[in-house]
């Protein structure tokens, strides 16, 4: 398998010069933030200020650099080439909410991130980057960035479903937010643009695609149409889009809108054709039910049953979430379930673990096994997310 590449692309050299907003100087930190507009970029839209007001007296703040979904690389790429605006602006947080330990969490494969980080905190002042800094790696499996996973992970506490990370005495923060924390603090900027990646099929960008292109400072209001131009990528009538990433991202068109929490534009796949009976097993870390029923339908399948992960439970508020998010207790029933309901095929979104326990016992039985994430997989020239052995790399 060909090593995946990512290559960075300035937002300004496809759409000419972005002026920079500011916003008004003051003495508060967490008032800068908030005028800055910032929310969370990895994807959960919260207001950062509001965030770090609630975390005021936890003890430890986590930088999360999991870049936890296959294809994406734009927080990765960030660590690479802004590691001391990525930590000015975890010791920013760090003094805000008053914690005693700064860790970034990050998988040991990144490698070249992991030197610049060291680099980094080997020259760090104290003053504008903590140099008590700590880093912590995390397993090479999917979803290590889930933020109970990093809870669990790196402080070996397993919180409840429904609970946040400050019930570990903990703030998790993505490193882009992290990022604009220090342009919103240091540099009174506001966040009015946001860093994607782009990859799957990027034929016309003189990338192939094992090449992931990482934009920075994308225009929030932009069109993937306007991304996809200015790259000279083309989309076929057959090729899908996903806004965000293969597992959990939502499918767009050409008018989808870059937001505050689009952390990418895949370009993948038609889905391959099976026409017999299928089952579907929803997973609470994986794509929603609604995707995986259009997937079985753009497949021409006849759906004959759906189960919930054996690790999913639905909070009060409807959503999904794992008990333990990446560790599967096993799938044996769900596909002995459907196989007895007449599936000839089953369909999932699962994690890394619950992957291999699906493929432990389905082939075994004469089913075939599709993932929610296959098309863009097939796209990006990645391996399909089937039996996968987790790895500290």
């Amino acid at each position: 398998m060909v090593a995946r590449k990512h290559h960075i692309i300035q937002a300004s050299t496809l759409f000419g010069d972005i002026p920079s907003t500011d916003i008004a100087p003051c003495d508060d930190p967490l008032e800068m933030i908030e005028r800055s507009g910032l929310v969370g970029l990895g994807g959960g839209g919260f207001p950062t200020a509001k965030k770090l007001a609630y975390g005021k007296g936890c003890d430890v703040v986590i930088a999360n650099a999991a870049e936890c979904e296959p294809l994406l690389e734009h927080n990765i790429a960030r660590l690479e080439t802004d590691s001391a605006t990525i930590l000015s602006g975890l010791t920013i947080v760090k003094r805000i909410i008053g914690a005693r330990r700064a860790i970034v969490a990050i998988k040991q494969k990144h490698v070249a991130a992991i030197q610049a980080l060291r680099h980094t905190l080997a020259d760090a002042d104290g003053v504008t980057i903590d140099s008590q800094i700590e880093i912590a790696f995390l397993k090479d499996r999917y979803p290590a960035g889930d933020e109970r996973a990093i809870i669990r992970d790196v402080l070996g506490t397993l919180l409840p479903p429904d609970a946040i990370p400050s019930a570990a005495g903990a703030v998790v923060m993505n490193v882009e937010s992290l990022m604009r924390v220090n342009r919103a603090v240091i540099h009174r900027q506001a966040c009015t643009t946001k860093d994607i990646t782009v990859a799957g099929h990027i034929e016309g960008s003189g990338f192939d695609n094992t090449t992931s292109l990482v934009i920075y400072d994308v225009p929030v209001g932009k069109t993937v149409r306007e991304v996809l131009d200015a790259l000279g990528v083309h989309v076929s009538a057959d090729q899908q889009i996903i806004i965000g990433g293969p597992y959990m991202g939502s499918l767009g068109t050409l008018d989808s809108v870059i937001g505050a929490t689009c952390g990418g534009i895949i370009i993948g796949d038609s889905e391959l054709a099976d026409s017999g009976a299928m089952g579907i097993i929803v997973c609470a870390c994986g794509a929603s039910e609604e995707r995986l029923r259009a997937i079985a339908k753009a497949k021409g399948a006849e759906l004959v049953g759906i189960r919930l992960c054996k690790n999913a439970c639905r909070l009060a508020n409807g959503r999904l979430k794992c008990r333990n998010p990446g560790i599967c207790p096993g799938q044996a029933q769900n596909v002995i379930a459907l196989k007895k309901e007449g599936a000839q095929s089953i369909l999932i979104s699962h994690c890394t673990d619950c992957s291999n326990t699906v493929m432990q016992i389905a082939p075994r039985l004469g089913l075939r096994v599709h993932h929610a994430t296959d098309a863009f997989m097939r796209a990006g020239g990645e391996p399909l997310i089937r039996a996968f052995r987790a790895t500290n790399r």
